[in-house]
């Protein structure tokens, strides 16, 4: 006796069937990973301004000549406008992290009739404000590697995190679309 099984038997579920699209990433898992990854950037940022205003040298981040966060977090290009970058870090994780808290809780507010402050408008705000931050990072870069000739380990693991918050970001925001 031959037995013939079907695919859509298998497993109990019909493989033809068409899913609507395979998702790299589940939205709610995503802004789950751009708030844990805007805490540890929001500690990161608070470490560095602290070291910024510290009088003595700090010696949890100093590795010598080419790895020294006093040499790079008090030279002349740590501050704009006599802010401290390590400020300005803090303070836009602090929006990536409540931005991405309200899209979590499906937070929608109409502002006006052509605007709707809604879960895609602020996953497309911390893409760009990533990518906005990515661009003034790779800057940074640079200064630590052709000017200061140090690097700061805890700039750069800062860096990451916009990296890491970028990535997550743009896959939301292209799952958004589909």
């Amino acid at each position: 006796m031959l037995l013939i099984v079907l695919p859509e038997e298998v497993y109990g579920r019909n493989i033809y069937k068409q899913e609507k699209h395979n998702k790299i990433m589940d939205k709610k898992r995503g802004l789950k990973i751009i708030s844990v990854v805007s805490i540890l950037a929001i500690l990161v940022f608070s470490y560095l301004l602290y070291i910024h205003y510290k009088p003595s040298e700090s010696k949890f981040c100093n590795f010598g000549e080419g790895f020294n966060c006093d040499i790079v977090n008090k030279s002349i290009y740590s501050e704009i406008f006599g802010i401290p970058v390590s400020l300005l870090g803090a303070l836009t994780f602090l929006a990536v992290f409540i931005l991405s808290r309200l899209s979590l809780q499906n937070y929608k507010k109409k502002v006006s009739y052509y605007f709707i402050f809604d879960s895609k408008f602020m996953i497309e705000t911390i893409f760009w404000v990533s990518a906005a931050s990515l661009l003034f990072a790779l800057y940074l870069v640079y200064i630590e590697a052709f000017v200061l000739y140090s690097f700061c380990i805890f700039c750069l693991i800062g860096d990451i995190l916009i990296i890491i918050t970028l990535i997550v970001s743009y896959i939301l925001m292209k799952e958004e679309k589909k």
